[in-house]
């Protein structure tokens, strides 16, 4: 299996870092956050390559030159595909040679830093194909997301009985959300995805440049073809790298996270010596 880094894009919110350097490329604990989700990725046996799509401009060379020469020590391949300008869904059609003769392929925006356990999403994806095998509609893939996110400023209880009285402080709660929220990582069907994107721009729904989430995802339930979510486990941590600043507001959140993932190369490393 494949796994496709979209690393492309300006971020805009990572300003004024992102007018020298990539996002992908802000510093986490001394390595950018692409090198930390790659090196994870890499501890997984069923991810054989990793494709980076970027853009071939002086930024994304930047990506390109960091990673020269570290495939023997990351122990994957890497693989570089040019980022087009023509949107987040653009940049996936730009991989369909690369994974098209795979059954799966995984899609992940390289400034979002997860522990997120590969064989268990797999897991998860296999087992809601076989349910769909006697079904209609296409079977596309699978979203990532999570239904609880903690808050970054403390919120306020107000009493009912009393017009603006607080009841109580709750400094950065962890809070329910009313709807889950994608978490920019997916499974999809190579065979299934891209016969839908095609399928669209062949009626000229799609332009030459579209959005992965709201020109593609979005279409697919009203189609009658079937996606799915697949909940983070409550054990799992998530955060977009969106500045530096927001990942040094968040320190702790990242360490627990970046602990998660040193936890799963070290099992890896442990498995590998057994006799």
């Amino acid at each position: 299996m494949k796994v496709v880094l979209l690393a492309g894009g300006r971020g805009t919110r990572a300003m004024p870092f992102s007018l020298y350097s990539p996002k992908v490329m802000i510093p986490v604990n001394g390595r950018p956050v692409i090198d930390h989700i790659i090196r994870y990725l890499a501890n997984f046996p069923i991810v054989e390559d990793i494709i980076i799509v970027c853009e071939f401009d002086h930024f994304g060379q930047q990506i390109v030159n960091y990673f020269e020469g570290k495939e023997q020590t990351i122990g994957r391949r890497i693989v570089f595909v040019q980022d087009k300008k023509n949107g987040t869904g653009g940049a996936i059609l730009n991989v369909e040679s690369l994974v098209r003769d795979d059954e799966i392929f995984v899609a992940w925006f390289a400034d979002n830093l997860c522990a997120l356990d590969m064989d268990h999403l797999i897991h998860q994806y296999d087992l809601l194909k076989n349910l769909q095998e006697n079904d209609h509609g296409e079977f596309i893939g699978i979203v990532t997301t999570r239904d609880h996110r903690k808050e970054e400023t403390g919120i306020v209880v107000l009493d009912p009985k009393e017009n603006l009285r607080i009841k109580e402080f709750i400094e950065k709660p962890l809070v329910k959300l009313e709807l889950p929220e994608t978490l920019g990582i997916y499974l999809f069907s190579s065979s299934n995805l891209f016969k839908f994107i095609h399928s669209q721009k062949e009626t000229k729904i799609l332009g030459d440049a579209f959005d992965l989430s709201f020109d593609i995802l979005a279409q697919i339930p009203r189609v009658g073809s079937k996606i799915f979510s697949y909940p983070l486990p409550s054990d799992r941590d998530w955060i977009d790298i969106e500045s530096p600043a927001h990942a040094d507001r968040n320190k702790v959140l990242v360490e627990k996270i970046l602990s998660q993932m040193i936890m799963k190369k070290k099992n890896s490393e442990h498995v590998r010596d057994q006799p």
